[in-house]
């Protein structure tokens, strides 16, 4: 007998939808009665302008991953385009929503698993952690569509997940077939 999925792997170009198809997954998951934990990672736009992203833990806590460079009192060490990294406030709020857990009825959800992440290096050791094969964690993650990091490669193609990428034309749909696959894992 095959082994059940353990990771569901959602990716797509930037834009197209993956928070939100993971905030509807996770809504519909909650009503079910599956516990989830996590964060996604939200835009911040005044005035219709990006001015950068926060990291939102699904128990509401919310803080910076980054800002608009110009918008920042002092420097910051890493950049990603015209976005500073903020890494003390992401690992704070990151690093507690996904700690440790063994528990195979919770669903592990982080939105997102990428460049600007990938600057914390505990962020990157507790995501290495998780998607070891004796792990005992369900996740829900969202990867960038073109090839990155390593770690991330070895996400996309590991023997235990499945990777649906989002597009403009499936994004309103593509739930079902995901939430099907959450629900017979999770038996």
């Amino acid at each position: 007998m095959a082994d059940k999925i353990k990771f569901f792997i959602i990716t797509g170009d930037p834009g197209v939808g993956k928070t939100t198809l993971t905030k509807k997954l996770c809504s519909l998951l909650s009503s079910k009665g599956i516990k989830t934990v996590g964060f996604f990672t939200e835009e911040v736009k005044r005035n219709g302008v990006r001015e950068g992203f926060d990291i939102v833990t699904l128990d509401g806590i919310r803080g910076r991953l980054a800002r608009d460079q110009s918008l920042l009192a002092v420097p910051v060490k890493y950049t990603v385009g015209k976005y500073g990294v903020l890494i003390n406030e992401f690992e704070n709020i990151a690093l507690s929503s996904i700690k440790k857990t063994d528990d195979c009825q919770t669903l592990l959800v982080i939105d997102e698993i990428g460049k600007m992440e990938f600057f914390s290096s505990h962020f990157k050791s507790r995501i290495r952690e998780i998607f070891t094969t004796d792990s005992k964690n369900i996740v829900l993650a969202t990867i960038p569509v073109r090839k990155s990091d390593h770690l991330i490669e070895c996400i996309r193609n590991h023997s235990l997940a499945k990777v649906w990428t989002v597009t403009r034309e499936n994004r309103n749909n593509v739930h079902e077939d995901i939430l099907n696959e959450i629900y017979f894992s999770m038996k």
